[in-house]
């Protein structure tokens, strides 16, 4: 009953969302006439904070639809490759705000993959957005990697996987490592369940604080897709999440693109 509650409830409140976040845009557009100077401040506050509620209410229903079982996974043939570089080009204004660096490394035999790109971006980008708001100087690395089987069971791969992998040869596994303030051993399973935040901030600092439901989304759209979503971080040598897919052999190519990339 909560979960279709929350799922029935989110839908509802997308609809007037939408049309503030659309009115906004008007507004800013000068299609009512131009904005005074002391008007345009007050219109990007609503524009900024009608596209936060939208972001928490897109959240909890996802993690409604993923609960109920209702979460529509629409799998595609994807280039790893382009499709990394995409979704990075996605964050640079964010990375270069900060003065971070952001560097990608990529295998040389990197695969088609049959997966969701849509979930895929969601997970990349929710992970990417974390380690940006966690570092505050130095870099973050996106490396992609396709692991062997047997090899990926020495690099990581999780014992769930290892039972159930016997008919996929490979893994593609793309970490997302940063050098910011680092996770305790205590809190590294925590900050994947929901609504749960190490180090938050005040609640009045609501958009910069976040909901607790980012990583929980991802590790359930990562086992969605097949796969899984891992943590090793130290308190002040930052963090690595790993995000581990299936890669069957029948999607497997090397092209002469497919060289290591930074």
């Amino acid at each position: 009953m909560k979960n279709d509650f929350l799922a029935n409830v989110s839908h509802e409140l997308r609809t007037p969302l939408n049309a503030i976040v659309g009115f906004v845009d008007l507004l800013r557009e000068g299609v009512y006439g131009d904005l005074s100077p002391r008007q345009v401040k007050p219109v990007e506050r609503i524009e900024a904070s009608a596209n936060h509620l939208r972001h928490l209410v897109d959240q909890i229903l996802d993690l409604a639809k993923m609960a109920a079982g209702r979460l529509d996974v629409h799998v595609e043939t994807l280039d790893v490759r382009p499709f990394i570089l995409d979704v990075a080009s996605e964050v640079e204004s964010l990375v270069n705000e900060k003065s971070l660096n952001l560097s990608l490394v990529m295998g040389s035999a990197l695969p088609r993959i049959r997966t969701d790109p849509t979930h895929l971006r969601q997970i990349l980008v929710n992970l990417l957005g974390n380690a940006i708001k966690y570092t505050d100087a130095g870099s973050i690395v996106v490396k992609t990697r396709l692991i062997p089987q047997e090899e990926a069971e020495k690099q990581g791969l999780p014992a769930t996987l290892v039972a159930k992998g016997s008919g996929i040869p490979s893994w593609v596994s793309i970490q997302v490592i940063d050098s910011g303030i680092g996770i305790s051993p205590l809190d590294q399973e925590r900050v994947f369940e929901e609504f749960e935040q190490v180090d938050s901030g005040p609640r009045a600092d609501s958009p910069n604080r976040g909901t607790g439901l980012g990583l929980a989304i991802s590790r359930r759209l990562g086992r969605l897709l097949g796969g899984d979503l891992l943590l090793s971080s130290q308190p002040g040598k930052g963090s690595t999440f790993t995000l581990w897919l299936p890669a069957p052999e029948t999607e497997l190519r090397t092209s002469a693109e497919n060289t290591p990339h930074s």
